[in-house]
């Protein structure tokens, strides 16, 4: 611990112990000496080596006090702030303390908190940090500031939105669309979606709910009557739009399926690669995310218009909504998409292109591309009631037996509601929220693992207070 740390420490220490409010314990006082000792040095232990930026370290100390290996959280944040220095203790007992941190390069402070578990144990039962809320456009700042290191760590390339009613107060882009060119991406570039394009197919499922021909609860076997496996076959449309039907996984979509994913071409060939299997739990029985669910749906719609799933989704989703750089190219023709590049979520020390653990096509579970610019419309499209009727609006963004999601839609309860959708895979990831307590939509593609998560994790951690 460097000196300037254990003296700021000791100054605050003493000033809070000082102070004319001081905490009451029923501890004696040599067990409380002990405890405050202990507790001294877990924070120190924790901040030199957050300060330290050494991945190593960090994950050492969540490893020994809170049997976290792989923080991530607190990974990014000491990339993100570039470390943080003492601001002030604002509480504090025998077994447990409150202390604020500035950020060395970011408007604000980072509170932690840290509680002792029972026993006298070494173990922490709270190790917990988190930016607290800005005033004003501050989570605006703080958000592009974090954009801006990441990029020139080659850790984002993509596009961020974000609307305030009708008011964009943030939209900007970040990186080249191909290493090998010198295109930049544009809030009009195309970058893949992921499972973010569950959204249209829930819409488009929901449409035909409208208008009669698909029918929430009937079990797939009205619309799929030659399905193989006769379990599989009786869930209910309901229970794939809610991820409560435990269909699983699709085997195309990892990084070692490439002699499945050089088998299948369309949604037919997926289900093909996936009907002779059942339900991995009783459906409805609980819920469990599942691609080849929308997978299902996707074929229920080609079977209820008797015409492609891409076709409909382009007529009905893509152009009432005005998304006019939307769409599922296949992997013949991805001139003009931006190209992802990957490290396998951290497996490999250099990032390549993603072109080989593609699919052929996107399809009903995801894949789609399209553009910020046609996030955003599609998100007014939704709010504006273009795309559904105020009925099957209610029943995609609100949450019903499944508390995460509604139908095809994530939704975050209140204080802090909000629907939409993620979507992460290798080389893209995805966050695209809107928030009706506060009127503001959040867009975020990108061409790299896992950041858009991280930035929308920073905007909205900055933006809304502690609930706790």
């Amino acid at each position: 611990m460097s000196g300037w740390i254990s003296a700021a420490l000791a100054l605050l220490l003493g000033a809070f112990a000082a102070g004319s409010s001081p905490v009451t314990s029923h501890a004696s006082p040599d067990a409380a000496s002990r405890a405050d000792n202990l507790l001294d040095g877990i924070f120190k232990e924790w901040l030199d080596a957050f300060n330290s930026g050494d991945r190593t370290r960090i994950k050492a100390v969540y490893a020994r006090y809170a049997d976290d290996p792989n923080p991530m959280f607190a990974l990014e944040q000491a990339v993100d702030t570039c470390g943080v220095a003492i601001d002030r203790i604002s509480e504090r007992s025998p077994n447990s303390m409150i202390v604020l941190l500035r950020q060395r390069c970011l408007p604000g402070l980072q509170r932690l908190k840290l509680e002792r578990a029972e026993g006298g144990a070494t173990k922490l039962k709270i190790l917990d940090l988190r930016p607290l809320a800005l005033p004003g456009d501050g989570a605006i700042a703080a958000t592009a500031a974090i954009a801006n290191r990441l990029a020139k760590l080659d850790d984002f390339a993509g596009a961020l939105i974000v609307q305030r009613g009708d008011k964009r107060v943030l939209a900007r882009s970040w990186g080249l669309a191909d290493r090998t060119g010198h295109t930049p991406i544009t809030l009009d570039t195309p970058m893949f979606l992921a499972s973010a394009g569950k959204m249209f197919t829930a819409v488009a499922v929901l449409q035909l709910v409208d208008s009669g021909k698909i029918a929430l609860d009937a079990p797939i076997s009205r619309y799929l009557p030659d399905y193989p496996n006769a379990e599989m076959a009786r869930v209910t449309i309901r229970q794939l739009l809610s991820h409560r039907g435990g269909t699983g996984d699709i085997g195309i979509l990892g990084r070692d399926d490439g002699a499945n994913r050089a088998t299948v071409r369309t949604i037919d060939d997926i289900v093909r690669l996936n009907d002779n299997r059942g339900p991995d739990f009783p459906p409805g029985s609980k819920a469990d995310y599942s691609n080849y669910g929308f997978i299902l749906l996707g074929a229920v719609i080609e079977r209820v218009t008797h015409g492609s799933y891409y076709d409909y989704v382009q007529e009905h989703v893509f152009e009432p909504a005005g998304m006019k750089n939307a769409g599922f190219p296949d992997h013949d023709h991805l001139s003009g998409v931006a190209v992802g590049y990957t490290s396998f979520f951290g497996a490999e020390a250099q990032k390549v292109p993603n072109t080989n653990v593609l699919p052929w096509r996107g399809a009903s579970a995801g894949g789609g591309v399209s553009t910020a610019n046609d996030m955003l419309r599609f998100f007014d499209a939704m709010r504006e009631g273009k795309l559904l009727s105020p009925a099957m609006f209610t029943l995609a963004t609100a949450s019903g037996a499944t508390s995460w999601y509604g139908m095809g839609f994530v939704v975050n309860s209140a204080p802090n509601s909000s629907w939409g959708h993620g979507g992460n895979s290798y080389g893209m990831d995805v966050a695209a929220h809107y928030y009706p307590t506060i009127d503001t939509t959040f867009i975020c593609l990108a061409t790299r693992d896992m950041v858009c998560n991280r930035l929308i994790y920073a905007w909205n951690l900055r933006t809304f207070p502690p609930q706790d």
